[in-house]
């Protein structure tokens, strides 16, 4: 049993499930060589085993930790670069938006930014205060903000959607609202994010007759 751990801390420990089944193997082991009244060896490869498996455990941990770290960090700048891109009138980066949906033209995008300068000035500092997630297939990033402008704070939230296989995901801005002088404004608006579609037809409405051109009136006869 020591030698089974220490296998397979050795070659499979690679993984945190065996890296744990190894643990315990060698826990066993041990308990079972230092029975009293029973001569059993294998007492330094169930050490080994322990040793090595607790090894890759921690490991694996900080190297997780610092990933995590860094996925962070780089959707919180790649989140900041966008919403001051999208809210500067010459931006020095242009943000980049979600193809797959309506992303507002540049004269749109423009016309939204001097619309915020005109009633807080210039973009200062872009503040991320909250981030959440939602989906697994096709995951939706939700930002909220606070941008220090030249005359006020302005608040808002960004929405952005994730490129597949890539790490640190790659954000692409599908949505930005933010509010200001009392009123909320949407990029890309509403009307052009969500085209009108058709109303369904109502199966329970009574048909309607078709309207029939207009009938000339009758000439009386005339009397010789």
């Amino acid at each position: 049993m020591a030698l089974a751990a220490f296998l397979v801390a050795l070659v499979l420990g690679w993984c945190p499930f065996t890296a744990l089944a190894a643990i315990v193997l060698a826990a066993i082991a041990l308990r079972r060589i230092r029975r009293p009244g029973v001569v059993r060896t294998g007492n330094g490869l169930a050490i080994a085993a322990m040793v090595i498996a607790t090894g890759i455990l921690v490991t694996e941990g900080w190297l997780l930790g610092e990933l995590q770290t860094e996925v962070q960090e780089s959707m919180e700048a790649q989140a900041v670069v966008s919403i001051e891109g999208s809210m500067t009138v010459l931006p020095a980066v242009a943000p980049e938006w979600d193809d797959r949906g309506t992303p507002p033209s540049e004269s749109e995008r423009a016309e939204f930014a001097r619309g915020i300068a005109a009633q807080a000035g210039a973009v200062r500092q872009v503040t991320v205060t909250r981030r959440s997630v939602e989906g697994l297939t096709d995951p939706t990033v939700s930002t909220a903000f606070n941008a220090s402008c030249e005359h006020g704070t302005v608040f808002g939230n960004a929405t952005f959607a994730t490129l597949p296989a890539t790490l640190p995901p790659k954000l692409v801005l599908r949505s930005i609202e933010v509010e200001f002088a009392g009123a909320r404004v949407r990029l890309p608006a509403l009307s052009a994010a969500s085209p009108a579609t058709p109303a369904p037809l109502d199966s329970t409405a009574p048909p309607t007759a078709p309207s029939l051109p207009p009938t000339p009136p009758l000439q009386a006869p005339s009397t010789p």
